[in-house]
């Protein structure tokens, strides 16, 4: 399921990366946690597949603008639909009936009545004085009284400008989490004959089938987040108290979150980005290539250590330490620790001439000689290894850093990294990638016009092989696994039967894989779940197109939809009802030799025959033969999906009689995605063919 994190006007920048990197060191894998903006929010079918929806610090009048159209959908979520909205700062004086800022202030008053209305009561603010919009002098490290959480009675949190919720102790349906200890300016009770005024700071809300979960304080921030703002006028003392008390920060934030419903892991105090580790570079049947990837590096470095031998290197976006010789390993894990990720100058290292490549007391994650052993002497694709046990991100550090990417030599290349700290998919979400999520990027090269055919490249072809040679891998892996209910959704996404269908449905598998008698076209959204998706980034260069081929699969990692691992597991009940030998175990290591084996097929094949050479295969393993869909650019109309275009990629379908799945009306359209949709047949763009 998804947590959403508004993204949008109005929203501060810190304050959306702090609520995006605290959630998911307290929420994945269970949840995926991304940003969004108001017209996703509008336009996509989010409700369904989403837990929370978050609004973090910023502007209440802002979003107020932005997501008037949004509002009554967001209450829906709540209220009819069982989904948790989480307001911080800004976002709670905007899930409130009625914001009062700064009242009697000319230059910060905002006052009036809001619509989202999922706290009944006023929302007031700021809470202590001194709030400046963009600075630090209103900032605060808060003392608060924690209520209703067992064994916690106190905490503490970084505050700027955020509400109380007053007399919230007097409304039914309303649990006041945590108080402020220290007395607000604001006044917190608007009741002469109330007998008990709180200053409320964090509330929980039961509204309808839903939670609301209204925040005046920010506990997401951490005390490290706020030592590099160092401007003179900061109040150290901020920093200081929160970082003393920082496990009671950390562990309020995540008994809140439980508290309003979410599930969170075993994490027990905020352990930031871990520490990023050196890039190994290394060949086991192409020591020329390895050669001259470190003498391309060498050309374009800006200084070297006659001592040791190492270069430095200024790229577009990082900076790299580049070495020969595993013996330096120890010199660059030092450099790393305790660095920032995005500050850190990444390290790599080249073997020497004595050496071939790392063994497991220098990479603890992968077995570089098992994935060398599987992989096709006469494979181009895949020689050249750039491996990393924590990395930023296998696709940004080439992407961003085309003085790198170019150095490396054509169709040779794949990064490859256990832990993601910054991993990347569309529409610009990034995301913490935890081990049992296989993350790589392939680096290809294809010429503009085709040397076979003299016809231009139909480049967009490029997502529908590597997705192919994926699913291809999982199929051929070891007999048995051409079972696994796995297959395409167009263009570029791998989907996975969902395990808790198959229980209820009492679906078996063998024999049978995937086929039509198990899923019926129309269970696609309640049966499957994503397991694997595809990032392409393209540059021109030289006359030809260089793509990055990002690819994150759910190998062992069953969170927050299911692994391949999941179902080899499922699939061996099976067989020991059958009396049937075991399915092997999917290894990390063997299934990306098999996927690049096959990816380095089927690119040769479709440089020299082109599209209609490979699109049979992508049939037999897609979601879409025969599926019928809406049309809704065409008055929603009916139609059937028959295949691809071969010029630009798009799927042909067949408007349908009135009435009949099998009469066309012989009209034809083409049709493509609108976008990064939640539901790829929700948001379809058609035009007649």
């Amino acid at each position: 399921m998804n947590i959403l994190v508004y993204n949008g006007a109005g929203s501060s920048p810190e304050s959306v990366r702090h609520t995006i990197e605290t959630f998911r060191t307290l929420l994945e894998p269970y949840y995926a946690v991304s940003p969004v903006s108001a017209r996703t929010l509008e336009t996509e079918p989010w409700t369904s597949k989403t837990s929370a929806v978050v609004f973090p610090g910023g502007a209440d009048l802002s979003y107020v603008r932005d997501c008037a159209k949004v509002i009554p959908k967001i209450r829906d979520f709540v209220y009819k639909d069982g989904g948790l909205f989480i307001g911080i700062c800004a976002g709670g004086y905007f899930g409130s009936s009625y914001c009062e800022f700064a009242r009697g202030d000319p230059n910060y008053e905002v006052s009036g009545p809001r619509d989202l209305k999922l706290f009944p009561g006023m929302a007031r603010g700021p809470a202590f004085n001194g709030f400046r919009y963009n600075k630090e002098d209103g900032a605060k490290t808060v003392h608060l009284k924690v209520n209703g959480i067992d064994g916690m009675n106190e905490a503490y949190s970084y505050y700027n400008g955020g509400a109380i919720f007053v007399d919230s102790q007097k409304m039914p349906d309303v649990q006041v989490l945590a108080e402020y200890m220290d007395t607000p300016d604001a006044s917190y009770s608007d009741d002469p004959n109330s007998e008990e005024k709180i200053p409320a700071a964090v509330v929980l809300i039961k509204h309808g089938k839903g939670k609301a979960l209204l925040l005046g304080p920010h506990p997401e921030v951490p005390s490290s987040a706020l030592k590099k703002i160092g401007e003179d006028w900061y109040d150290n003392g901020v920093v200081d108290k929160l970082e003393k008390n920082e496990k009671l920060r950390f562990r309020f934030m995540k008994e809140i979150l439980i508290k309003a419903g979410l599930k969170c892991n075993n994490t027990i105090t905020n352990p930031g980005y871990p520490d990023l580790t050196p890039i190994f570079v290394s060949t086991k049947h192409n020591k020329d290539i390895l050669k001259t990837f470190e003498a391309n590096l060498k050309a374009k470095a800006t200084k070297s250590d006659a001592v040791d031998g190492s270069f430095h290197l200024v790229c577009e976006n990082d900076e790299f330490d580049v070495y020969e010789g595993f013996t330096h390993s120890e010199i660059a894990h030092q450099k790393l620790l305790g660095v920032h990720p995005e500050e850190a100058v990444k390290q790599i290292i080249f073997p020497d001439n004595s050496e071939s490549v790392p063994n497991n007391s220098l990479v603890s994650h992968f077995d570089i000689e098992k994935f060398f052993d599987q992989l096709r002497p006469s494979n181009t694709l895949g020689s050249l290894l750039l491996y990393g046990d924590v990395v930023t991100s296998t696709s940004m550090i080439l992407d961003q850093n085309k003085t790198l990417l170019a150095a490396l030599p054509e169709n040779s290349a794949i990064h490859v990294g256990t832990i993601q700290v910054s991993g990347r998919g569309r529409g610009g979400n990034t995301w913490v990638n935890p081990k049992g999520v296989l993350a790589s990027t392939t680096a290809i090269n294809v010429p503009a016009v085709s040397s076979h055919t003299g016809k231009n490249t139909p480049i967009v072809f490029v997502q529908y092989l590597a997705m192919l040679a994926y699913c291809k891998a999982i199929k051929t892996y070891a007999p048995g696994y051409e079972d696994l209910p796995v297959r395409i959704k167009w263009p570029n996404d791998l989907y996975a039967m969902k395990p808790q269908f198959y229980y209820n449905n009492d679906v078996k598998l063998l024999g049978k894989g995937f086929s039509d008698s198990v899923l019926s076209r129309d269970d696609i959204d309640p049966a499957l779940v994503k397991v694997s998706g595809l990032l392409v980034t393209t540059n021109f260069i030289g006359g030809k197109y260089s793509l990055l081929l990002g690819c994150g699969i759910n190998v062992t990692n069953e969170a927050p939809t299911t692994s391949l691992a999941t179902w080899v597991n499922i699939l061996n009940q099976e067989r020991d009802a059958l009396g049937m030998p075991h399915l092997p175990a999917i290894e990390h290591e063997v299934l990306l030799a098999k996927y690049l084996n096959e990816l380095d097929s089927l690119l040769k094949k479709f440089l020299v025959q082109g599209p209609s050479a490979i699109l049979p295969d992508y049939y037999e393993l897609w979601l879409h033969s025969n599926q019928i869909v809406k049309l809704t650019d065409h008055n929603s109309v009916r139609a059937k999906i028959v295949g691809i275009t071969e010029d630009y990629g798009l799927l042909i379908a067949k408007e349908l009689a009135a009435g009949s799945d099998y009469q066309y009306t012989g009209n034809v359209y083409h049709l493509q995605p609108d976008g990064n949709t939640f539901d790829i047949f929700r948001g379809l763009i058609s035009k007649k063919a």
